[in-house]
């Protein structure tokens, strides 16, 4: 009996030693668990960081080449390409496409400029957001400058994407009136004063309807 009572307590002992490591084993288990959606969460956001991280590279890239282009039209026909007041999001784009006076007509010697302008977006960057705002000399009211001006924007737009192939849910139309004038001449006097103010400019935008 004296044996007996003398490898019972370590029976015990034993015992709780094995049923503490089941418990420890139990307790893995569960976290294991609890933890196996966490890692795949993880290891889905950090997939998701990866393909932001490429589709943002591919995006710097169109944008790079974009600009090279545009920059090679500012050489070619001259006018002005700017991110100024972009804040990042775009280019503001002044090209010499001019209107005859009191005419909303695309006129043929600016044609080759839609042309190579079209050329350069559906090359670099065809998802880009672009808006046509165009513009009226001082000749006439102001709101029939804006009705002219409104007719000159919707004139190009539709130019780029009849003439041009750029997709017309990526081209919005806006009209700027008399608001932005070169100078000051009206055309009045002369049908070809005031010919820089009746122009189109354009808005180039990384977002918009089209976007991916």
């Amino acid at each position: 009996m004296g044996e007996i009572r003398g490898w019972v307590p370590g029976v015990v002992v034993l015992l709780a030693f094995a049923s503490a490591g089941c418990m420890q084993l139990v307790r893995q288990w569960e976290l294991d668990g609890v933890m196996e959606p966490v890692h795949g969460q993880l290891a889905d956001h950090e997939t998701r960081i990866s393909a932001n991280a490429a589709a943002m590279e591919a995006l710097q890239n169109d944008i790079q080449a974009l600009r090279s282009r545009l920059d090679q039209l500012q050489r070619e026909f001259g006018g002005h390409v700017s991110d100024d007041d972009m804040h990042g999001a775009g280019l503001a784009v002044s090209l010499p496409v001019h209107f005859d006076f009191n005419s909303s007509d695309v006129r043929a010697v600016d044609r080759p400029i839609l042309d190579a302008f079209a050329a350069a977006i559906s090359g670099s960057f065809p998802q880009a957001r672009i808006t046509v705002e165009g513009s009226a000399d001082q000749a006439g009211s102001a709101a029939y400058n804006m009705r002219l001006s409104q007719a000159r924007s919707e004139s190009v737009r539709n130019y780029l994407v009849d003439n041009a192939g750029l997709d017309a849910d990526n081209i919005a139309a806006a009209a700027m009136g008399e608001t932005r004038l070169v100078n000051e001449e009206t055309g009045v006097q002369n049908p070809q004063s005031g010919i820089e103010n009746r122009r189109a400019t354009f808005i180039i935008e990384w977002a918009g309807p089209g976007s991916n």
